[in-house]
């Protein structure tokens, strides 16, 4: 009994002096940047397009779409041409977002009541990592204490009690990135084209059983929840698709089949994938966005992944599109 005591004691002692050591770190700055951030890693400053998406996201409005994933969702699917054909859409896609985020914004977020489809975009490279940043971006700017809690504990790393440390200083004071404009329900567009030559980020596909795990928890309990997931990849640029991607297929079709979830490959669509369409050698430009999301949701209504709506409006050509 002395022994627990005296361990008890020795935990409270230890918490202690690490909020009162990280609080002085926090509040301490040094050229307007509070010193934490220069004496620990992996931390992200609350505030930005995640602060911003799910503070302005309506939990309780029924949404015909939700897309969900990486920066290939929040700056690759419009919510406004998704409107285009009659459906209600928010993009809750953020930076790198891992399976185990996506699991836990959707446990804590979305539901058979506020959502009917969840399409959800999926890259190679972001399956081959667990980027401390893009949790810890989660962890601090989610409106969901709970959710936060879950992606910082869950994180496989021991700089989830820092998140959480963070997120509860934070509090005190108004966000430090103010980066927020720009953000349309969720969506980021940029009119920037791609100048080659770009050099290509050197990395391998390799199966990640943290992600995969995550992936299987995820599509099960959406198909549990009622909800229908669709998966979907966007094009990359001609010469920067991966040259492993086959196996990443392989990988996401053996989680996706055990649900009866379809995945919708276009990264190597010949009609998508040429340059002017590009922001970067991974991202989609506005004029790409346009492209690849009209010829995804036609797809997805000739197959009845998505119920066609009855418009006032017919939708406009791709044709005339500029």
């Amino acid at each position: 009994m002395r022994s627990l005591k005296d361990i008890t004691l020795f935990l409270l002692a230890f918490l202690l002096i690490y909020l009162v050591v990280f609080g002085s770190f926090f509040f301490l700055n040094i050229s307007g940047t509070p010193l934490i951030y220069r004496t620990t890693s992996g931390n992200v400053w609350e505030g930005g397009g995640t602060y911003v998406k799910f503070r302005e996201f309506d939990q309780h409005k029924k949404w015909d779409v939700l897309i969900m994933g990486s920066s290939h969702a929040y700056r690759g699917y419009d919510p406004q041409i998704f409107n285009e054909y009659g459906y209600t859409a928010y993009n809750l896609g953020t930076s790198d977002q891992n399976m185990m985020c996506t699991y836990y914004i959707a446990k804590n977020f979305v539901h058979k009541n506020n959502c009917s489809t969840v399409i959800l975009d999926i890259y190679d490279r972001v399956f081959t990592q667990q980027n401390i940043e893009s949790m810890s971006d989660v962890v601090q700017n989610v409106t969901s204490e709970k959710a936060a809690l879950e992606v910082a504990l869950h994180s496989n790393d021991i700089r989830g009690f820092n998140m959480i440390a963070f997120r509860m200083f934070s509090k005190l004071r108004s966000p430090l990135n103010t980066d927020t404009t720009g953000f349309i329900n969720g969506y980021l567009p940029s009119d920037k084209t791609l100048k080659p030559p770009v050099k290509m980020r050197k990395w391998k596909y390799e199966t990640n059983k943290f992600q995969m795990k995550y992936l299987d928890k995820l599509l099960k309990y959406l198909t549990d929840e009622g909800v229908k997931v669709i998966l979907t990849e966007h094009p990359l640029p001609i010469p920067y698709a991966p040259k492993d991607h086959d196996l990443f297929r392989k990988d996401i079709l053996s989680v996706a089949d055990k649900y009866q979830v379809n995945y919708y490959d276009y990264m190597k669509d010949s009609t998508l994938n040429f340059l002017p369409n590009f922001l970067d050698e991974t991202h989609l430009n506005r004029k790409g966005v346009y492209a690849y999301n009209h010829k995804l949701i036609e797809e997805l209504i000739d197959k009845k992944e998505l119920k066609k709506m009855s418009l006032s409006q017919p939708v406009k050509a791709l044709s005339v599109i500029k």
